[in-house]
């Protein structure tokens, strides 16, 4: 008589990680454009030949916890994998995330769910609620599969980055430039580090790359003629700042829209001038300045002068304010905030004029000028 076996196979536990490759990855972190390229990578994985079913592409504002597991849980029809990339994850329903959490462990061998997530929002040191995906979510994906962080670098890790990158080209990185560099937004390397080639091609057969030769080469968006309309401004330059103007709504189809923008940092740059002049006058700002006193910084909004100063990523640009603070007095920057008042009740439709929002900061430069 045959022998009966009495051992009991063992159930799996849920939320138990399955052998072999991960069945489920979360991307996530503030680094866009490698969060992108890593999403993108993992559709890789279908059967090129049968990638227009294999591959399969889910928004958040229309796909369900249901719906996703089920177009994870088809048989692919070619020999990769079934995979479907969920964009914007943290936008799901909380409850819809619960529910996808609970699903993970039945995504088959051959599925790959990816979940991608925007950029969380961070508001006094802490993200925002909503802006990333729910903690059920996050831990049962550690559970079941790989969280991708696209961190993004430390302003001290980023600057050592560019200093070996810059060794790399065989030169040396001016501390001017180095500084320029690093204000770039840090959810691109890449784009960052094509930067710094375009300056190292500029600065030819120097061995030196000076802030010369990155303001030469950088490429600018709106906001970057916005700065340059605003440094303008405090330099006094009126037909310098007039071309920027024109430059800003020369690029834009939606005037209406430039113009508040250009108005919001027109208005800093007047307010910064004011308090790096008053720092000025406190020997706190320019050439053999004391350290800003704590009595002083309170007197001060968080996200201005003192702040540019004490933070090591912007405090080479107090000595462009106070430049331009000596080009103004008192009475005038105090005249010229009523003006700023003026031009946005203008925009706004509260004072009559503002039908021409072009015609409104080219009147404003002036009279700022």
């Amino acid at each position: 008589m045959a022998r009966i076996s009495t051992k009991v196979a063992t159930k799996p536990k849920p939320q138990e990680r399955p052998e072999g490759a991960p069945r489920v990855i979360l991307i996530t972190g503030l680094e866009a454009e490698r969060k992108q390229a890593e999403a993108l990578l993992y559709l890789k994985q279908a059967d090129p030949e049968f990638a227009d079913f294999d591959a399969e592409t889910l928004d958040s504002s229309h796909a369900s916890a249901d719906q996703v597991l089920g177009a994870v849980g088809t048989v692919p029809f070619g020999n990769g994998k079934k995979v479907v990339l969920l964009r914007d994850t943290q936008q799901l329903d909380t409850e819809e995330q619960k529910r996808l959490a609970a699903g993970l462990d039945r995504i088959p061998p051959r599925g790959l769910l990816v979940l991608h997530t925007g950029s969380p929002t961070v508001e006094d040191g802490k993200v925002k609620r909503g802006t990333s995906v729910s903690t059920e979510l996050a831990n049962a994906v550690k559970k079941l599969g790989e969280v991708r962080d696209f961190a993004l670098p430390k302003i001290e890790d980023l600057r050592g980055h560019l200093i070996q990158e810059t060794r790399r080209l065989g030169k040396t990185l001016d501390s001017d430039a180095l500084a320029l560099l690093s204000q770039l937004p840090a959810d691109d390397i890449r784009h960052i580090g094509t930067e710094l080639e375009k300056a190292a091609l500029h600065a030819g057969q120097s061995p030196r790359i000076t802030v010369l030769d990155v303001e030469a080469t950088l490429s600018r968006g709106p906001d970057d003629v916005i700065f340059k309309l605003c440094d303008a401004v405090g330099m006094r330059k009126t037909k310098e700042a007039l071309q920027h103007v024109n430059s800003l709504f020369r690029g834009s189809g939606r005037p209406d829209s430039v113009a508040p923008r250009t108005l919001v940092l027109l208005a800093r740059q007047i307010r910064l001038v004011m308090q790096f002049r008053y720092l000025g006058e406190k020997k706190m700002a320019g050439r053999n300045a004391q350290p800003v006193s704590s009595q002083v910084a309170a007197l001060l909004p968080a996200d201005g002068a003192a702040s540019i100063i004490s933070n090591p990523r912007t405090s080479w640009m107090a000595d462009k304010y106070v430049n331009q603070a000596r080009n103004f007095t008192l009475a005038e920057l105090e005249e010229r905030l009523e003006k700023l008042l003026n031009a946005d009740l203008m925009l706004k439709g509260v004072t009559p004029g503002g039908d021409n929002p072009q015609a409104v900061l080219q009147r404003l430069v002036i009279e700022l000028c």
